[in-house]
């Protein structure tokens, strides 16, 4: 039953994120002053196509889904250790809490840019390491959809863990996931404002030799 429930709030999680960090991008990211009806409300189309984009935000969705696989199955096993080193991995204590924080998702967040450096140095651009480390949104949804699954199942099955904390750990690692749309989002605009330069300027230069 209680994985069940996980699986539900997993879900669950996994969506509202989805949508929140589409919204967020939408209204704050993209630039626009006005938008279109579907854009706004059209959840059919829009839903589908940003849970892809999860996986594949690094045009890599092979990698994507194996990175998102991972961050689950790192973060699940990471939220189970408080039983291991307090009383349970429900119970009202700092144990409980940290393992159910927002640290894991840090971790992914800085962790992945700086492993996919130090791959793209030592073993080449090209390799299934470097490639891996690269899907850093993936990581980072994998990671906050389980976390946000995990207290929720917690909370709604044992009671025990204070909803103050449970609410700052949800709230916390949604930001993160959050805040990396964002970085996202932000780097595609700059790298869209450079190809339209680059169109530009050669435009320019054809006018000017004629062509």
């Amino acid at each position: 039953m209680e994985l069940l429930l996980f699986l539900f709030f997993f879900i669950l999680g996994f969506s509202l994120l989805t949508l929140i960090g589409y919204y967020y991008v939408l209204l704050f990211c993209s630039g626009k002053d006005t938008f279109e009806r579907d854009e706004l409300t059209n959840l059919v189309e829009i839903f589908p196509k940003e849970a892809l984009r999860n996986f594949e935000s690094e045009n890599d969705l092979q990698n994507g889904l194996i990175a998102f696989l991972f961050s689950y199955l790192f973060t699940y096993l990471w939220t189970l250790l408080g039983a291991i080193l307090g009383v349970s991995s429900y119970s009202d204590e700092f144990t409980t809490y940290f393992f159910h924080s927002c640290f894991i998702p840090l971790v992914f967040f800085y962790g992945a840019p700086l492993l996919e450096d130090y791959f793209a140095g030592t073993l080449g651009s090209n390799h299934f390491a470097t490639l891996l480390s690269g899907q850093t949104t993936a990581f980072v949804a994998g990671s906050v959809s389980t976390i946000i699954a995990a207290n929720l199942t917690i909370y709604g099955s044992y009671h025990e863990a204070l909803f103050f904390v449970i609410f700052i750990n949800i709230v916390s690692s949604g930001f993160v996931y959050v805040y990396r749309r964002r970085e996202k989002a932000l780097d595609n605009r700059v790298e869209d404002y450079s190809i339209d330069e680059e169109l530009s300027e050669e435009e320019t230069e054809n006018e000017e030799i004629g062509v």
